[in-house]
């Protein structure tokens, strides 16, 4: 059965969240390359997502999605969803950072640090509490 993260599927996660977020920043980047949509009508809009979708960074980061998905589904078959995906909110400050640095977004640090710190840190607790719980269930039931 799947059980907690190791340092080997702690390392797997990581590169899913990278890849992940690198294809963020990627979208972004194709994104800002389209333009923008003029929010007409349903056919223009459709007709805009079309011609974003050419757009090679468009591209590159919907491949480095798939190479996500794909090493999430490894991590899947190793590791219990409840632990696997609190972990995802690494991915918050990943992005931010990647944001500012690569993007040059302008972003209030003393507001993003301690709202990152707090989001992640809650989400990791509830997921390590709960493969805590599941493993101790194991444990009784092999008693």
């Amino acid at each position: 059965m799947e059980g907690n993260l190791t340092p080997r599927t702690f390392i797997l996660l990581l590169v899913s969240i990278t890849l992940g977020s690198f294809g963020q920043i990627c979208l972004k980047v194709g994104m800002m390359n389209t333009g923008t949509t003029d929010g007409g009508s349903l056919v223009t809009t459709l007709g805009f997502l079309l011609i974003s979708m050419l757009q090679p960074y468009v591209l590159l980061g919907l491949m480095l999605y798939v190479l996500s998905t794909f090493t999430w589904l490894v991590l899947l078959s190793k590791v219990r969803l409840s632990v696997a995906y609190p972990m995802i909110s690494i991915s918050y400050i990943f992005v931010v950072v990647l944001s500012a640095v690569l993007l040059k977004e302008n972003v209030a640090w003393s507001n993003a640090i301690p709202g990152l710190l707090l989001i992640s840190g809650g989400v990791t607790f509830i997921g390590l509490g709960l493969g805590r719980m599941a493993e101790k269930r194991t444990m009784e039931d092999n008693d």
